[in-house]
């Protein structure tokens, strides 16, 4: 028993030793390398600007409005879009005005009787080219480089409207979530 185990460990150290020297072809070669860098989709807002239907500034904290108001914001926003096939939609969503409290009539009220749009404005070529619809995006495209935008949001209180008059006093609304959403889009 004991020649048995020595032949057959004789035979498994042949068989490992056989293993190491079977090779395969084989060979590699060098390829141009390059550098591939991700672009870039950013939105910045300016500070904006309240104003009174007589172009007055006004700070909105301290602004009492009444039937027949509008009043208006403007901002301008940097828009820097790079990719070679990068498209995007800048657009202002609805429902940035909201009741501040969503329990209170008189708040609910002038939520209601408020009309607001906004606008987005930007030059081509001198020429001003608003949105498509009032709350319609605009497309942004990357070989336009950086694009200043013109966004105007317009509230009115219309006088007229006895539905809304006497349940809307003393009500208050939110203007602090106006948003601006820049999406990028695949086509």
């Amino acid at each position: 028993m004991l020649k048995g185990s020595i032949a057959g460990a004789a035979g498994v150290a042949l068989l490992l030793g056989g293993a190491g020297t079977f090779a395969l072809w084989n060979g590699d070669a060098a390829i141009a390398g390059a550098t591939i860098t991700a672009g870039t989709l950013t939105v910045e807002a300016s500070e904006g600007i309240w104003s009174d239907g007589a172009g007055s500034t006004i700070n909105p904290e301290e602004y009492f409005i009444v039937p027949g108001d509008t009043l208006t914001y403007a901002t301008t926003l940097t828009v820097d879009a790079k990719g070679d096939n990068l498209q995007a939609n800048l657009n202002v969503p609805e429902g940035s005005i909201a009741a501040t409290d969503s329990t209170a009539e008189q708040d609910v009220a002038l939520n209601a009787a408020l009309e607001v749009t906004t606008t987005l404005t930007t030059d081509v070529d001198g020429v001003a080219v608003e949105s498509p619809a009032a709350d319609g995006p605009f497309a942004v495209n990357a070989s336009d480089g950086t694009q200043e935008y013109l966004v105007t949001v317009t509230v009115h209180f219309p006088s007229g409207a006895p539905v809304y008059d006497n349940a809307a006093q003393a009500g208050s609304v939110d203007l602090s979530k106006f948003d601006v959403t820049l999406t990028q889009t695949l086509g």
